[in-house]
């Protein structure tokens, strides 16, 4: 494999969303593609858009499927690149019965109910001090939340429920993951949040609703999963403009 040449960009876009292939060049064209060879994987190839006025940055497919790569491999790569905020934007099944079809919602917790994911990598990256100080801090980052929240202001704030999938919740789960607190559930942000978190990296999510919990009767309207997969995508050149023009946070010091 040929020796690995980072390019510069500050943010890792990844994506568990099914969009049309031209999607994404809203974000700019494709200017690189980059294969990470990690001691947990292959990841990649990951392509680096750049657009014509703004920052760049690297955009990757990402699936929560039992046959994903090990999530160490995506976060140990992200840092092999050299960004400092990844950013995964996940569909999910909504547990609060207030949210919609469709329907963007910004996590700033989780529960991790995976049972088959490693939650810590083999080689400690950081000094213990660093890394106990990072245990303190919000699950998600809030400088990239915050931004979030200012190109989706109507994107209400939940509590994310990682599972490991394929198997949906059963009725019972579901109530009983609604009375823990959680409105959404879904299989793309956790082991990853903390991993990112353990080596200094600011990590945020964003979960369009797909369905009802098990326990509900399903949403009606396809139009509704389009319409919501769409605000998304306009907001996405926003965010990563607003992103790349505000100070970078602190989190990697654990502060």
């Amino acid at each position: 494999m040929a020796k690995f040449q980072p390019t510069k960009a500050d943010l890792l876009i990844l994506i568990a969303v099914l969009l049309p292939p031209k999607t994404l060049d809203i974000l700019g064209g494709v200017a690189a593609e980059q294969v990470v060879d990690t001691p947990y994987g292959v990841v990649g190839p990951l392509a680096l858009r750049t657009p014509s006025a703004g920052p760049a940055v690297w955009v990757q497919p990402y699936t929560g499927l039992p046959t994903r790569t090990d999530p160490r491999a995506m976060i140990y790569a992200a840092r092999q690149l050299g960004v400092h905020y990844i950013f995964a934007w996940d569909t999910g099944v909504a547990i609060n019965p207030v949210l919609e079809r469709g329907q963007p919602v910004l996590p700033v917790d989780y529960i991790d109910w995976t049972r088959h994911q490693p939650q810590t990598f083999d080689d400690d990256f950081t000094d213990e001090r660093a890394f106990e100080r990072r245990q303190r801090l919000p699950p998600f980052c809030p400088h990239m939340v915050g931004t979030l929240n200012q190109v989706l202001p109507s994107a209400p704030f939940v509590v994310y429920l990682g599972v490991d999938g394929p198997r949906r919740e059963t009725p019972a789960e579901a109530r009983l993951f609604r009375t823990w607190g959680a409105d959404v559930l879904g299989q793309n942000l956790v082991p990853e949040v903390a991993l990112a978190r353990s080596i200094g990296l600011c990590y945020a999510g964003l979960v369009t609703i797909g369905d009802r919990s098990a326990d509900q009767m399903p949403h009606l309207g396809l139009g509704k999963m389009r319409i919501g997969l769409e605000q998304t995508i306009q907001a996405l050149p926003a965010y990563v403009n607003l992103l790349g023009a505000l100070p970078t946070c602190n989190c990697a010091l654990g502060e």
